[in-house]
């Protein structure tokens, strides 16, 4: 169930549609983002690739998986976590209608991690699919945990699903909408499609997991709702496994105990503090060994070393015949269950025979010491880290800063002018504002009305990265401000940065109706030398050709991207023998 060494998954596998569908509408939610994984899935639903495939190195190719992915794409965050990116990427404009940023009141964060998607095909019913899990959309190493359930088809086995599921699930989606704010028509079509997938999958039949899982229920928290668990119910057996604690929810577990009862804890280290050397004796707990933490660096580009440790969140408990499993975003603490935060968990149950608390332990602790990833902490008193209180301070103060309302206006044309204008803002920090796709702006202090001249055409975006400064200590984050009067023809601009020529524009043709994007990228750099010149300058090169004929007799719909990517060249770039040849494939097929 949870073995960490065979039961292994991935974005693409969790993402990649049944045979003969394709994805419809994706809506996933985060606490934390980082926009160079966004582009990563983006790759995955775009062009189905693997997250790390060498095609993400292609400005060209990720060009087209964000062309095919961003109109299907909507993400919610925390504002104030999206991670500033560690390379300039033209793109990353075109992903700003993925993206909306939710800010809670009372420093409450907005935390869960679950994906809904719907998935469609020609003449078949639609499938949906639920993942919930404890990642965020990070390239984080931490170890997570992820639940996926599959719409079911008529006579397929189900699973029991709670009476108020299915208005569970559509209460947490209708709630995200109140953020997703329609300022433009991308948002608005979107928001129609969050309004749909609400009603839709709330009356959804779900798949059959297995012997061990007889039911399950969605529980949203801190929306409004009214959640149900039975976390504070006795129990015989418990196993947590919670990166993050609150003695209080610890000890109200310990509570709740019956006689001869089995506990256990897998936290982080630096959480220990936070428990009494009575309360490690009611719970044997465990934190993962230095060798795994340390064990799997990855230097990332700006050197870095990316070290793992716990994430998942998961729950246990069982009583009598009877077991329920809790997986999710939230964690043992007090802000997670009672302190309004926003989080998701599933709850399934079953028999104590086939879900239990030994066979977890198996599939975690592995059958001895040497394959065990764990190792059992002293029930003593463990010392408090001193927290950084410049760092505490720039997080509030970011946090507050998302909070306020803000807005931009474009004026002018070429070098054009943002216009960023807030609500009054008072800070203990420095606070800073620079737009995220002029790197070599300087920041400026923020004000109630910031003027940022000088942009190109292709440089216009709703991005903007934030500093918080005290002291030594200084944080970076990317937000998003919602901007009126981006001109129409900003999206054509970054498309005409990426293709700049006729050659590149009849390659980009010939990989938008390839079957393999893989292997015709290959073939691209292998004969050209890394600069996609595998055609000939003939516009009715055989490949070519044969591609529009093929596309025209199996896949018209590829014939649609086609005339989309027309519309957004420059026409200096669309040679005119090939667009007479195109005419007349659609004018046959007339997708």
């Amino acid at each position: 169930m949870l073995n960490v060494q065979s039961e292994r998954v991935d974005y693409r596998e969790l993402l990649t549609p049944p045979p003969c569908y394709k994805v419809e509408f994706i809506v996933g939610t985060t606490y934390s983002l980082d926009l160079e994984t966004l582009t990563a899935i983006c790759a995955i639903i775009g062009l189905n690739i693997d997250a790390d495939s060498e095609l993400r190195e292609s400005p060209l190719h990720l060009l087209e998986a964000i062309r095919k992915a961003s109109g299907k794409l909507l993400i919610f965050c925390q504002g104030g976590r999206i991670a500033v990116p560690g390379k300039p990427n033209k793109l990353l404009p075109l992903l700003e209608n993925c993206v909306v940023e939710v800010n809670l009141p009372n420093k409450c964060s907005f935390h869960p991690k679950t994906w809904f998607i719907k998935y469609t095909s020609k003449g078949l019913p639609d499938k949906f699919r639920i993942i919930i899990m404890s990642r965020n959309f990070t390239f984080d190493r931490s170890w997570d945990v992820a639940l996926c359930l599959e719409s079911a088809e008529l006579g397929e086995e189900t699973i029991e699903q709670s009476k108020d599921n299915g208005e569970a699930l559509s209460s947490f989606i209708t709630w995200l909408m109140k953020d997703s704010l329609p300022h433009n028509e991308q948002m608005r079509k979107k928001n129609r499609k969050l309004s749909l997938l609400s009603a839709e999958i709330s009356n959804a039949e779900w798949k059959y997991l297995g012997k061990e899982f007889e039911g399950f229920r969605f529980i949203p928290y801190g929306i409004g709702y009214s959640s149900q668990d039975s976390l504070n119910e006795k129990f015989q057996n418990m196993f947590v496994i919670s990166p993050f604690i609150s003695k209080s929810i610890i000890e109200g577990y310990a509570s709740k105990r019956l006689a001869h009862s089995d506990c256990t804890l897998i936290t982080r280290k630096s959480e220990l503090s936070k428990l009494t050397p009575e309360l490690l004796e009611v719970f044997n707990t465990y934190t993962i060994k230095d060798d795994v933490v340390d064990g799997e660096e990855r230097i990332s580009d700006s050197g870095d070393i990316k070290t793992q440790d716990i994430h998942a969140k998961v729950y246990l408990r069982t009583r009598d015949s009877k077991s329920e499993l809790y997986i999710g975003s939230a964690n043992a603490s007090y802000k997670a269950f009672y302190g309004g935060n926003v989080e998701c968990l599933v709850l399934l149950w079953g028999k104590k025979s086939n879900l239990n608390v030994e066979k977890l332990k198996l599939d975690l602790f592995g059958s001895d010491e040497k394959s065990n990833p764990f190792e059992r902490v002293e029930p003593r008193q463990y010392t408090i880290l001193d927290e950084d209180a410049d760092m505490k301070l720039l997080e509030d103060e970011l946090r507050d800063f998302c909070m306020i309302k803000k807005e931009a206006r474009i004026t002018g044309k070429e070098p054009y002018t943002t216009t960023v204008t807030l609500e009054p803002f008072h800070a203990d920090a420095k606070v800073f504002l620079r737009p995220l796709m002029k790197t070599r702006e300087p920041k400026q202090s923020i004000s109630e009305r910031m003027v940022f001249p000088g942009f190109r055409l292709g440089e216009l975006s709703e991005w903007y990265v934030v500093y918080a400064k005290s002291g030594k200590s200084e944080i970076s984050r990317v937000i998003k401000i919602n901007t009126s009067n981006i001109p129409s023809d900003r999206d054509s601009a970054i498309f005409s940065e990426i293709v700049k020529d006729k050659n590149e524009f009849l390659s980009y043709i010939a990989f938008l109706l390839s079957d393999n994007y893989l292997s015709t990228f290959l073939e691209s750099v292998k004969s050209g030398k890394g600069d996609y010149r595998f055609l000939n300058m003939n516009f009715d090169t055989p490949i070519l050709y044969e591609r529009l004929l093929k596309a025209a007799l199996y896949d018209p719909e590829s014939l649609r991207d086609v005339r989309d990517v027309i519309a957004l060249a420059n026409d200096n770039i669309v040679p005119q023998d090939f667009l007479k040849l195109y005419e007349q494939f659609e004018k046959v097929v007339k997708p």
